[in-house]
């Protein structure tokens, strides 16, 4: 099983954690008390909180591919929505900057 965490606040540039485990209730118990992935003991010492935002079916390699992809924001519930709004209005200014620079150039 994959697994995507989402930190309440962003540690640097991580907003998110993607994983993959045989036990999920036994992986997130690691990562409330700091053991496992280093990233997750970062956070929990600096004292974000968290939460398992989504889960999917695969194992290591599935993982590996989902990290690569570095959308994991994407992925997120929480964050999905976001994100997506973030890419519309880039989108929206870059079209009007073009117009703008079309309407400088006549």
């Amino acid at each position: 099983m994959i697994y995507l965490i989402c930190f309440d606040r962003p540690y640097r540039h991580a907003h998110h954690y993607i994983g993959s485990t045989n036990n999920l209730s036994e992986r997130i118990h690691e990562h409330e008390h700091g053991r496992g992935a280093r990233l997750m003991a970062v956070i929990t010492e600096a004292g974000i909180h968290w939460q398992v935002a989504a889960t999917f079916e695969g194992g290591r390699k599935e993982e590996r591919k989902f990290k690569n992809r570095k959308n994991a924001a994407q992925l997120c519930p929480n964050c999905g929505a976001k994100f997506q709004e973030r890419q519309r209005t880039q989108k929206r200014e870059q079209r009007a900057r073009r117009r703008a620079e079309r309407k400088g150039a006549r």
